[in-house]
């Protein structure tokens, strides 16, 4: 008697239904079977609200316990359930799970640097973030890499900050120094710019340009 009951009720709702892997475009999802009617599933309803466009969407997926949903935007929240549905209909459908994707690294470099020497110690740097089509998230930190010319790029050193501002001190008199910058999201670092050839000013040329 059970077993005819059974046959005849849509399916419980999946349990344990959870994202196991996150990318920037890709979610894993696992899940149990229904408790109920688990034996006479056909396929599973998977739903899911897409809040970068504002869009629902709905994909009928095969008997499985596993699905990777792909397509999807970067740095967006999403809202995800499930349903099990059987020859005598849909069941329950699980609470919606939130889901936000993975950040890209930044698509380009900080653009607009200038880089200055200010004494014969100090050089003076600016820059603006990267293009926003470009930036694939919040900008969290950025990177200066600084060394002598002739030197290897290897034995740069680095300053991390989260300003677009930079006063590089305590260098060698009349020194050529190359210089870069990167930009960063919390996945990690984007591309380096172009680097740019400064030399520091030679011990006292100021007051001989003025004594001329």
């Amino acid at each position: 008697m059970m077993a005819k009951a059974n046959s005849r009720r849509v399916p419980s709702q999946p349990s344990n239904f959870r994202a196991t892997d996150i990318g920037e475009t890709a979610v894993t999802l696992q899940w149990s079977r229904p408790t109920h009617s688990s034996e006479n599933i056909v396929h599973y309803e998977l739903y899911w609200n897409d809040t970068y466009a504002n869009q629902d969407h709905h994909k009928r997926i095969s008997n499985t316990e596993s699905y990777t949903l792909d397509g999807l935007y970067p740095d967006t929240l999403y809202y995800i359930w499930l349903a099990a549905r059987s020859q005598r209909g849909e069941g329950a459908t699980t609470p919606p799970i939130p889901v936000r994707t993975k950040q890209y690294v930044p698509g380009a470099p900080p653009s607009n640097i200038t880089a200055v020497a200010t004494s014969p110690t100090t050089i003076s740097l600016k820059w603006l973030p990267p293009p926003v089509e470009r930036s694939n998230g919040r900008i969290i930190y950025y990177k200066v890499f600084h060394v002598e010319v002739g030197r290897s790029d290897s034995e740069a050193t680095i300053t991390t900050l989260n300003k677009t501002h930079l006063i590089l001190d305590e260098l060698k008199r009349w020194t050529e120094y190359k210089i870069w910058v990167l930009a960063g999201t919390s996945v990690g670092d984007g591309p380096r710019s172009h680097p740019i050839i400064v030399r520091t000013h030679e011990d006292g040329n100021v007051k001989r340009e003025f004594a001329n």
